[in-house]
């Protein structure tokens, strides 16, 4: 059978590799042709030309650019859209859920690293009702803070914010200070991770794929149920660790104590770990120290000492 018609009434199908390529008429009839060497020159004698898409899929270089485009997108993605996402997810969390997040956490690290406090009730009420005394920055807003108090050998001199304003504080840390201030200004740092909610927010980058994942298929509960753990091992960026403490300086000068007391208490909490590492014949970082979820470089302790 042999039919007739004008290129511009015919709809030709794109080419899929080696399938078979469909010619469709005006009134609906088509036909297969599996020559695609021939029907390609027949078409390009006859003024057809195909789209870019499809010339882009038989290019080389197109698919190079793509699979470039494609990288520098995940990188741009990775860098700034998800911590975007994150920070404007973290801003808008309800208070209610803060509150789930820490007590779970709490519940957990009750249940495996942390022990009850041996520090006598009155020095734990002192260093609560002086932390509480003191002025927070301008810009801080309101922040509901909690003192907890813990005993944890194998964390040593440490201490951790939880999302709903639970600072954890460990004897150790206590033992290990030279003075209330040095004290004063670790908990002004980790408040200060708290009024940025960067727990929170590094959280919710991990899980920012599996978060968006599990809202599509509507069972959010299963990456929940992941977060305390993630939380208790949460590892702040340098960025973070300045932002917190630039607040903690702010904060400190407000109340007239010198930023160099948490610099002080900084390299006394470093010396302590070191020391602690090479008693037990280890050496680098200790995967529960402070050091570990904070970590530490010159240029934060001169910008401590210069605040």
């Amino acid at each position: 059978m042999e039919r007739e018609a004008l290129p511009e009434t015919l709809r030709v199908s794109e080419r899929l590799g080696s399938a078979p390529r469909v010619i469709t008429f005006a009134d609906g009839t088509h036909c297969e042709v599996s020559d695609l060497a021939g029907l390609g020159l027949l078409l390009e004698a006859g003024g057809h030309r195909e789209s870019c898409l499809v010339r882009w899929q038989f290019s080389m270089r197109a698919m190079l650019l793509s699979l470039f485009a494609l990288v520098l997108l995940i990188l741009a993605g990775h860098e700034w859209l998800v911590p975007w996402m994150a920070r404007q997810a973290a801003a808008q969390a309800p208070q209610g859920l803060l509150d789930k997040l820490s007590a779970d956490t709490l519940k957990t690290l009750d249940g495996t690293v942390l022990k009850p406090s041996l520090l006598p009730a009155s020095r734990q009420v002192a260093l609560t009702r002086r932390f509480s005394a003191l002025l927070l920055p301008p810009d801080a807003g309101r922040l509901a803070i909690r003192l907890e108090f813990r005993s944890a050998r194998s964390l040593g001199a440490n201490a951790f914010a939880l999302p709903s304003g639970i600072i954890l504080v460990t004897d150790e840390l206590i033992a290990l200070a030279g003075s209330d201030e040095e004290i004063l200004g670790v908990l002004a740092h980790e408040l200060g991770h708290v009024q940025a909610r960067h727990g929170l927010r590094l959280m919710m980058e991990g899980s920012i794929v599996g978060l968006v994942t599990a809202w599509y298929i509507g069972d959010v509960s299963t990456v929940l149920a992941g977060v305390p753990a993630a939380l208790s091992r949460a590892r702040y960026s340098r960025a973070f660790e300045t932002e917190a403490d630039d607040f903690a300086a702010q904060m400190l000068n407000v109340n007239g104590i010198p930023p160099a007391r948490l610099a002080d208490m900084l390299e006394r909490m470093e010396a302590s770990h070191v020391g602690k590492l090479a008693g037990d014949g280890r050496s680098g970082a200790s995967s529960v120290d402070y050091f570990s979820s904070h970590p530490l470089s010159v240029e934060r302790i001169r910008r401590l000492r210069g605040a």
